[in-house]
């Protein structure tokens, strides 16, 4: 490989490439593509993470690690940071946090990689970053649910037969002080979300700021 294409790959603004990414990058026909790309795997070069997705690696001169909520976009999507793993983030949860959880509008799925385990859930697919956030700075860039979203998104997900708060303290185990207060307007757009039920009932009980 030459020194020039060694260098584009190091200047690169992530660490995750599709293989058309790739194929771009190195150029020629589909299968000497396909045979530079399988060298660099084997050479350590590239981690396969799953069919058409690849991060580089410090064996290639690559430092920037790749970070998983930003990956888990890229896995599978359209997608966004949710449940446990959002949870975590916003500081609401004690317990740390190994599969990373996500929503996404197609059917569920996890995926085993190289860089860890990453879940997939359902949702309703209209409308689906309501209440989600970008997180965009120099480093990295994902979309993850607010806390808010990211309790409803567990209670739908997880089909949880709550009727108010108690469970978020008892069976989440979050500390009610950390909680933010749910607004008015936030719990009507959640309910316009959802349109469900066991969403309905739990955000019943839930105190809300007017």
């Amino acid at each position: 490989m030459t020194q020039k294409i060694s260098n584009q790959f190091q200047n690169l603004p992530h660490s995750q490439m599709t293989d058309m990414e790739l194929g771009a990058l190195l150029g020629g026909s589909l299968n000497s593509r396909y045979s530079k790309i399988k060298r660099l795997v084997e050479q350590g070069k590239l981690l396969h993470i799953r069919r058409g997705l690849y991060c580089l690696t410090k064996e290639f001169g690559y430092t920037k690690k790749p970070h998983p909520f930003e990956l888990a976009q890229f896995i599978y999507g359209p997608s966004y940071i949710s449940l446990e793993s959002a949870l975590s983030y916003h500081q609401l949860i004690p317990e740390a946090v190994y599969t990373i959880t996500s929503a996404c509008s197609k059917r569920s799925k996890e995926f085993q990689t190289p860089i860890g385990v990453f879940s997939f859930s359902h949702l309703p697919s209209d409308s689906l970053y309501t209440e989600v956030d970008l997180v965009n700075s120099s480093e990295v860039q994902f979309f993850i649910a607010k806390p808010w979203k990211a309790i409803c998104d567990y209670v739908f997900c997880y089909k949880k037969d709550w009727t108010n708060m108690e469970p978020l303290f008892e069976s989440l185990r979050i500390d009610e002080e950390d909680l933010p207060e749910l607004l008015y307007n936030e719990r009507e757009i959640l309910n316009d979300y959802y349109k469900n039920t066991r969403i309905k009932r739990f955000l019943k009980g839930v105190k809300i700021k007017l």
